[in-house]
């Protein structure tokens, strides 16, 4: 099970309701959170920067919440929960958003809703080398078409690996996602989307590729089969892989390690392999669930 932050009674005035009055009018509603995340990082560190930092969570809600005029209760308790789930650490969330006092006769009128329901934290490596200005983007597009995407790291671009003649550069990134698939779906439909944007696979490993897309992290799966390994191997040993999840996971608890990423120490196979952030290349933060 996991771990719980509670935020109880959060009080917030702001334009909602439905009626003419009520679009005339500052109202208050209550907020009540429960964020399930892992707080063990933040136990043995005993540092702020591992843990699921409740208020700044709380003011970003505020934020939201006071400037909007929504309809209804229900969406706004909608966009909190994606709010939350854009935050670093929370795996799920039950909002409530309570209005006082806006049925006659009643004390209070709630919606409660749990955001995502049963679904798992996957972490991926997204990369190409042949006109990644196009096939980049249009796979983020496809990946938020078939997940819930939280989160995608800054672009890097680096020099190709392991080839034997010269190559363009790859441009990487990380995305962070929370889907209900199973790990054989996930894995399908990851290497569907590389088919459908033109990826052709060669006896040569490290050939171009207009996309790649690798599967980091599964949950707190460990495993190693036919379809790959999970932690992905190159997670501590590639520079294009562990730079892009440093910038989104720096306080994830790397499955079979027992320790954070920022924690862990990384073997790179090529120390001297040139690295750089891609400015021409960068979806960035911005492009998070909101």
């Amino acid at each position: 099970m996991a771990d719980l932050i509670l935020l109880e009674g959060l009080e917030i005035e702001c334009v909602i309701g439905v009626f003419d009055w009520e679009r005339n009018i500052r109202q208050k509603v209550i907020v009540d959170l429960r964020l399930e995340c892992s707080t063990s990082a933040a136990a043995a560190s005993d540092d702020i920067a591992d843990t699921v930092d409740y208020k700044s969570i709380a003011k970003g809600i505020i934020a939201l919440v006071e400037p909007s005029a929504f309809m209804l209760i229900e969406k706004m308790a909608e966009q909190i929960a994606n709010y939350c789930l854009a935050r670093p650490g929370v795996d799920r969330v039950t909002v409530r958003v309570s209005k006082p006092g806006s049925v006659r006769g009643s004390r209070n009128v709630a919606v409660e809703i749990t955001r995502p329901a049963d679904m798992t934290r996957i972490y991926l490596g997204v990369g190409g080398n042949i006109e990644p200005e196009k096939y980049i983007p249009e796979g983020l597009a496809m990946l938020r078409e078939r997940f819930t995407v939280v989160s995608v790291s800054p672009s890097y671009r680096s020099q190709a690996w392991g080839v034997k003649e010269p190559q363009p550069d790859y441009i990487n990134l990380a995305v962070e996602a929370m889907t209900d698939k199973d790990l054989f779906a996930v894995r399908a439909e990851i290497r569907w989307i590389e088919e459908l944007l033109g990826r052709k696979r060669t006896l040569d490993k490290f050939s171009p590729r207009t996309l790649d897309i690798d599967l980091l992290l599964y949950d707190d799966l460990v495993m190693k089969d036919e379809g790959g390994q999970l932690p992905h191997p190159q997670l501590l040993t590639q520079q294009f892989v562990y730079f892009p999840m440093m910038d989104i996971a720096p306080g994830l608890i790397v499955p079979g390690l027992d320790t954070t990423l920022k924690d862990a120490k990384p073997r790179f196979a090529d120390a001297g392999l040139p690295i750089m952030p891609a400015q021409d290349y960068q979806p960035g933060s911005a492009d998070v669930l909101s």
